[in-house]
């Protein structure tokens, strides 16, 4: 059956846009629903999906508040930029004010939408959206049933400890779920943000790298259906770039192994050419407000349990290089370091996952990557801040869960 969203605050013309599309054969009353303001129709398009938006531009955001043109397109770009609302197959845009559809018709244009100019002495309106709502119904009545999102977020690690070890740690009611002819262990678990249960998968990767973390991270979006998915773990930082404990958000990860490699006057050359992915500015623009938040990082360094951490705990967004083999080379680093002057770490498996992320079928996940710096890939390399440093990338990771996701 098709939904139809009428967002209008005007009764008479509410009235008039509901005659219309009941003119049109095979639509009936229970199929249309109004909204009166910004606030109201968001929350429909949370809960439910719709086949047809007719959007007024002039809407109040809240029912007490009067009209204003940026409240119609601000809801128009949220509902198409942001993933937490089901977007209409079809929008169409509907204003008596000449003025607003002016402003309005840029950014209509932009997604290839329909602006049109409602002329209570014409008919001209109302044969445009009788026929937009008669192909939504079509339409609507010959496809098969839109893909959709399943658990709130996936989290892959690259080492079951510390690694998930420590997202395991998190208090979120986690569990054993196994998938019928998968070998993978996964955890379900769960937390709560706005009120409501969100749902989590964590798993290990059975290796390092980005082959193996690439695998995980298709398998758990074809099974899982996540809207977010996040690496979460350890990696190597660049001296003077960050420091151990620091958090690092890679944006954009690339596999600073990709090149040719030729030999030039009998020495061995190499030619690099990377593909660099960077993060959704939904993502991008939260997680850098958290970046912001000195007293939030202070927390998550004072909830460490294995002893004092004085220096106060940063987090950062930057290049983040992915590769085949652990480093302990400074001259190696130097080097990845030359294929972005301003990367801030190195590691195995997070451009792997970017990859798989972009590369897989709709619905897809946002993708990011939050690890913390263990070691600085160097000679002086051990392992006696992995602990420390998976602790403060999962403990990030569950702040940005459940306040800012």
């Amino acid at each position: 059956m098709i939904r139809i969203l009428i967002v209008e605050d005007d009764a008479e013309k509410l009235r008039r846009v509901t005659k219309c599309l009941l003119g049109v054969e095979g639509l009936e009353p229970t199929m249309i629903e109004d909204a009166r303001d910004a606030t109201a129709a968001k929350r429909m398009m949370r809960d439910a999906r719709y086949d047809l938006l007719v959007l007024d531009i002039l809407i109040p955001s809240r029912r007490d508040e009067p009209p204003a043109q940026a409240s119609g397109l601000e809801l128009l770009r949220e509902v198409i930029d942001r993933d937490v609302y089901h977007t209409p197959v079809h929008m169409v845009g509907l204003t008596a004010n000449e003025e607003a559809l002016a402003v309005a018709r840029p950014r209509f244009d932009d997604d290839v939408l329909q602006v049109v100019l409602y002329d209570p002495s014409s008919t001209a309106w109302s044969e445009r959206l009788a026929r937009l709502a008669a192909r939504a119904l079509a339409q609507a009545k010959g496809a098969p049933p839109a893909p959709s999102h399943g658990v709130d977020v996936a989290v892959i690690c690259a080492l079951a400890t510390p690694e998930l070890a420590a997202v395991l740690d998190l208090p979120w009611d986690w569990s054993i779920r196994d998938v019928p002819g998968d070998p993978t262990t996964y955890h379900r678990g769960s937390f709560f943000r706005d009120g409501i249960r969100r749902e989590v998968v964590a798993a290990a990767a059975p290796r390092m790298g980005m082959q193996a973390s690439g695998v995980l991270a298709m398998k758990m979006v074809m099974t899982f259906r996540p809207r977010y998915l996040a690496m979460v773990g350890i990696l190597a930082g660049v001296r003077g770039g960050c420091e151990l404990g620091d958090i690092v958000v890679a944006d954009p990860s690339w596999d600073y192994g990709s090149g040719k490699r030729s030999a030039r006057e009998g020495a061995p050359a190499f030619a690099s050419a990377p593909h660099q992915l960077g993060l959704d500015p939904f993502v991008r623009s939260r997680l850098a407000r958290m970046a912001q938040d000195v007293e939030l990082l202070d927390r998550i360094r004072r909830g460490w349990r294995g002893g004092s951490r004085d220096r106060l705990l940063s987090l950062r967004l930057g290049p983040v290089a992915s590769g085949a083999a652990v480093l302990e080379d400074e001259e190696v680093v130097a080097q990845i370091r030359g294929q972005h002057r301003k990367t801030l770490g190195v590691e195995m498996e997070t451009y792997g996952v970017f990859v798989a992320a972009e590369e897989s079928p709709d619905p897809q996940p946002r993708c990011f990557s939050l690890k913390s710096v263990c070691d600085f890939a160097d000679p002086a390399k051990d392992d006696g801040h992995q602990a420390y440093a998976a602790y403060t990338s999962a403990a990030a990771f569950r702040l940005f869960c459940e306040g800012l996701l």
